[in-house]
């Protein structure tokens, strides 16, 4: 037998793995796999069966599969197999998931496997059934999000106040799209009659029949039942049913579902699937795509029934009276249906204040509102009786136009421009302000008017601003994005928009809270709160990443300080900041960290720097150098989200690491009835081979985290112990005695289940 290193197997486990995460397919994955565990224990024989199947074989002549003998030596932890033109192997088998799908390997040896070898062997198997189950995962999400899609565009319906009967139309046909049945019926419960129900909205019924069957008694059919015990009912055999209307059982219905809709907390209504075909059931995830799409049907009838009532606070600003963003482009998009034979379309005059920070800042914001009410004022004065101004939000006012040629609109904007060319009287004050217009004109959709309007806007601005610039087809949305990102995001950190929360990590066992991984978030303004990923990978592609990431790492640092100094307790309080791929590059960022621990006082292994796997491989050799100046510094290194990336040993060796942070997505996959997970258990496994802490990320469940430990896991961050909170909360955690997990057990009760 060959002599192996010791990490020989933990070694091929991890390239094991890499290799079938990457596959698309389960045909591939299967292929693919059993080449690799042939290589991996030089086998001449590897195959998958499930059951009494040979699902994928190496080894063999094609059409020459000795299935009965393979089957019966799957069924045995070891034994033989005879391999045409090799003679009598050692086999060996293990299983793959819990519906008794089983690896098989055979080779030719004096001698079996070694128990190193099978427990690779057992290792293997057990990442193939995880790398399978994932793919399947995959095809679940892929449904989810088409049911996510149909959702959202009923919600923008609904949001955009479109016509109930499109509404209803769209969610009964969303519904039989998505569901794959031939026929869908909306019913509400009459006005009139609350006995009888009303069929509003068909798909897949001929005008007759729907004639026939658009009232009906509320103690018949699928419909009916479901109103009367208000839930969801599913008849996998309508002809059988007693109370199936006549005319659908005649039009050759077989099967339907049936969901019940609320508005207001009351059964109002109905909305039921259908079928021609035979044999139908209906899984739990299609029953609850039914329930969704009702739910959005009591939203959108809700809506309805109380626009009246609130309409005024819905479409119009509180500020300045005018209309809000909502309310203008819904008249938008009626003024664009309007104009789609008018070869001018319609206009869009997108209008921003210049300086009005500078107000806000020396007067106070209570003067700056009183500033943007005269604005707005004045902005109507230049425009036409019909013409509409709208205040989008903070210093924005977008006008809508019609029928004017391109030169008569840009008229219309100078003419604005000139009347800003007096000065505002504000508390005693002669304030002279002034706009940047960008003027956009088509038959585009609403969104793309916008988008031309306010990148004109901007183009304006970069030119000398108060003035009008007309969109030109030259200005892409590239440059939309990037001046955004310019503007926005500078003024963001100007503004102090930026906040940090901070997410505790915790001992698994006894929740006791070590350190906390710091988390930027952006308050905008007008669109709220912004989560990272919407504005990170812009603020990189522009490189504001620096001084963002100069902002956080300082705060961070501060506030870690700020924590330590209050506690007691002589052990590290730690604090994590992440770093981007951009500031890795950063010729200065050692000098970074080295200012920013300095001015807070914080002792340099109290800071850890996460790093993505991605962004450490973009450049070996320049990163192996700045984290080793890095850890000279004193600081802690981790490896965020490590499994997702290249799962590379190399970089391991290579790079100074500290940590190893196990990915939401691995932690979601454990197994909830405590089952030992390969993935998860290989790199614990890994990590102490390196002499590397482990931290678990996005653990939300008690399973879980006794999973976890008993794998041998010690830290770990996620909802179960706390969500990401501001400072001020995160510090009322930091007491002696905290120790966080929601009441979750103490470790005998945890190990009891």
């Amino acid at each position: 037998m060959v002599s192996r290193p010791d990490s020989w197997a933990t070694q091929q486990l991890v390239e094991f793995l890499a290799s079938v995460s990457s596959y698309a397919s389960e045909r591939s994955a299967v292929l693919g796999g059993i080449e690799a565990v042939a290589a991996a224990l030089e086998s001449e024989v590897a195959a998958m069966l499930a059951g009494d199947q040979v699902v994928a074989a190496i080894g063999y002549p094609r059409r020459a599969l000795p299935e009965a003998e393979m089957v019966e030596a799957a069924a045995q932890a070891t034994g033989t197999l005879a391999v045409e033109g090799v003679g009598e192997c050692r086999s060996a088998a293990v299983a793959v998931d819990e519906e008794g799908g089983r690896l098989l390997v055979a080779r030719h040896a004096s001698e079996p496997l070694t128990d190193e070898e099978h427990d690779l062997l057992r290792g293997m198997g057990r990442v193939l059934g995880m790398a399978l189950e994932g793919i399947r995962l995959l095809a679940s999400l892929h449904e989810r999000q088409a049911l996510l899609e149909k959702l959202s565009r009923v919600q923008q319906s609904i949001a955009r106040r479109t016509d109930l009967q499109e509404v209803l139309d769209s969610i009964a046909t969303g519904a039989s799209e998505l569901l794959g049945e031939e026929v869908a019926g909306l019913r509400l419960v009459s006005e009139s009659d609350p006995s009888v129900l009303e069929l509003v909205s068909a798909v897949g019924m001929t005008d007759e029949l729907v004639e026939r069957v658009r009232t009906a008694s509320i103690d018949l059919g699928a419909a009916g039942l479901a109103v009367k015990e208000d839930r969801l009912i599913a008849l996998e055999d309508y002809a059988e049913f007693p109370g199936a209307l006549p005319d659908l059982a005649a039009d050759g219905l077989t099967a339907t579902m049936a969901a019940p809709i609320h508005e207001r907390g009351e059964v109002v209504g109905c909305l039921a699937v259908g079928t021609r075909r035979p044999d139908r059931s209906y899984s739990d995830s299609e029953r609850e795509a039914l329930i969704a799409f009702a739910e959005h049907a009591g939203l959108a009838l809700n809506d309805t029934h109380t626009v009246a009532e609130t309409v005024h606070q819905a479409f119009h600003d509180s500020l300045t009276g005018l209309p809000n963003r909502a309310q203008f482009l819904d008249q938008l998009e009626h003024a664009v249906a309007r104009t789609q034979r008018d070869p001018a379309g319609v206009t869009i005059l997108f209008a921003d204040l210049d300086g009005f920070k500078t107000v806000n800042d020396s007067l106070g914001h209570a003067a700056g509102d009183e500033l943007l009410v005269l604005v707005a004022e004045r902005l109507q004065r230049g425009l036409r009786p019909g013409d509409i101004a709208a205040r989008f939000g903070g210093d924005e006012f977008a006008v809508l136009l019609e029928g004017l040629s391109g030169a008569a609109a840009l008229a219309v904007a100078e003419r604005i421009l000139r009347l800003f060319e007096d000065p505002f009287q504000v508390r005693d004050r002669q304030l002279y302000v002034t706009l940047s217009i960008g003027v956009a004109q088509g038959r585009n959709e609403p969104d793309q008017l916008l988008r031309n309007a306010d990148l004109a806007m901007y183009q304006a601005k970069s030119q000398g601003k108060g003035r009008a610039t007309a969109f030109e087809p030259g200005m892409h949305a590239a440059v939309v994005e990037r001046l955004e990102l310019e503007v926005d995001l500078r003024q963001a950190i100007a503004r102090e928009e930026l906040v940090l929360h901070y997410q505790p990590v915790c001992k698994l066992d006894t929740g006791e809270v070590v350190g906390v991984e710091a988390l930027v978030r952006w308050m905008h303004p007008v669109k709220g709160l912004v989560q990272p990923n919407d504005f990170i990978p812009m603020a990189e592609e522009s490189r504001q990443i620096m001084a963002l990431g100069r902002w956080v790492l300082d705060e961070a640092c501060r506030q870690a300080a700020v924590w330590r100094a209050r506690s007691p307790r002589p052990q590290r309080f730690e604090v994590s900041v992440n770093l981007s791929g951009v500031q890795l590059g950063e010729p200065d960022l050692v000098d970074q960290v080295r200012v920013a621990l300095g001015r807070a006082g914080l002792e340099p292994e109290s800071l850890i720097l996460e790093i993505t796997e991605t962004a450490l491989m973009a450049d070996t050799v320049a990163s192996a150098r700045t984290l080793q100046s890095l850890k000279e510094l004193g600081v802690q290194l981790a490896v965020d989200d490590f499994g997702t990336g290249y799962s590379s040993l190399e970089y391991l060796q290579r790079f100074p690491i500290d940590v190893l942070k196990v990915a939401k997505s691995f932690v979601d996959g454990l197994d909830p009835v405590g089952e030992g997970t390969a993935l998860v258990q290989a790199v614990i496994d890994l990590a102490k081979g390196f002499g590397l802490r482990v931290v678990a990320e996005g653990v939300e469940e008690a399973g879980q985290r006794r999973h976890l430990i008993e794998l041998g896991c010690e830290l770990g961050q996620g909802f179960l112990f706390a969500r990401p909170a501001d400072a001020a909360a995160i510090g009322s955690l930091l007491a002696p005695s905290a120790a966080l997990g929601g009441g979750i057990p103490s470790l005998p009760e945890l190990s009891r289940d």
